[in-house]
């Protein structure tokens, strides 16, 4: 083991495994640059990966423990500098994990990391895969406060690049980005249409063919669950309705990538922090069992 992977914190705090074995490989990218409300996203990946080492790693509903599937910890990627540097270095990052055979899973920072992130993932795939969202924020702004790459504007960019974009659990947006979604003919799933229609985990995927990417934004989930971020939102997703979701989008797609982003950790409140760690790890459970 290297110097430097002897500093890694790795993800449920066993020792870090061989990694031409592992199945999935964990990139943190700490940016937090745009942020505009709660600050703290640059700590997200820290906390995620600290409260992993504290959870029981024999997951109860799947029945089995995916950190024995082989997850590596990168160490962080170099977030300091423009913007546009540090997507090009989240780039890199994620087509390394692609060669080599891994999942890539990204922890942010604010949610531009997306931004790196697919542009692997379309260099890769073509656009020939959707994005599926988690998030309480269309994040479909043209530009925001002068900048075009932004937390604010993250899923207009993927847009751009030529790819499907669904989400679940939004419940914020601008009357511009509601007005392009509509001229788009995009529907996001409202999170007050998963708290009133019964069946709307079916309609979150009616008619999804194919691969897809997942971006889980932590403010997704209800505020009452989750604060730690930086613009909370209330009447978003719970615990049960995330984790269905993601049951249900493994059951049935192949997932080419993933990350998580926006967790602003609390003084002193970590449980936040847990909850975030146990949604990556029930994630990446399902991904594995899914996987073909």
């Amino acid at each position: 083991m290297s110097l430097l992977e002897s500093k890694v914190l790795t993800f449920g705090g066993v020792p870090q495994p061989k990694l031409e074995r592992c199945r999935a490989g964990i990139i943190p990218a700490p940016l937090e640059v745009t942020v505009t409300y709660g600050e703290g996203a640059a700590q997200g990946p820290l906390a995620i990966m600290s409260a992993s080492a504290n959870m029981e790693l024999y997951d109860e509903v799947l029945g089995s423990s995916p950190v024995d599937q082989g997850i590596y910890t990168h160490y962080r990627v170099d977030t300091s500098g423009p913007v546009e540097a540090c997507l090009d270095r989240i780039q890199a990052a994620v087509s390394a994990e692609l060669d080599a055979g891994r999942l890539p899973v990204v922890l942010g920072g604010e949610h531009t990391v997306t931004v790196g992130a697919l542009r692997a993932m379309k260099e890769r795939f073509g656009t020939d895969f959707t994005v599926l969202v988690m998030d309480a924020h269309l994040d479909m702004r043209q530009d925001y406060e002068g900048e075009r790459l932004s937390h604010a504007t993250v899923m207009r960019r993927a847009t751009e690049m030529g790819l499907a974009v669904r989400w679940v659990g939004a419940r914020s947006c601008s009357r511009e980005e509601a007005e392009f979604v509509a001229r788009q003919g995009l529907e996001p799933m409202w999170a007050h249409e998963t708290h009133a229609d019964p069946n709307w985990l079916e309609r979150a995927l009616d008619g999804l063919s194919g691969p897809v990417y997942l971006s889980l934004d932590i403010d997704g989930l209800d505020s009452g669950i989750m604060p730690a971020t930086g613009t909370p939102e209330p009447g978003g997703l719970s615990w049960q309705q995330a984790t269905a979701w993601l049951d249900a989008v493994c059951a049935r797609h192949q997932v080419l990538g993933l990350d998580m982003v926006e967790l602003a950790p609390l003084a002193g409140q970590t449980a936040w922090d847990f909850t975030a760690a146990r949604l990556l790890y029930r994630a990446l459970g399902l991904i594995f069992r899914g996987a073909k």
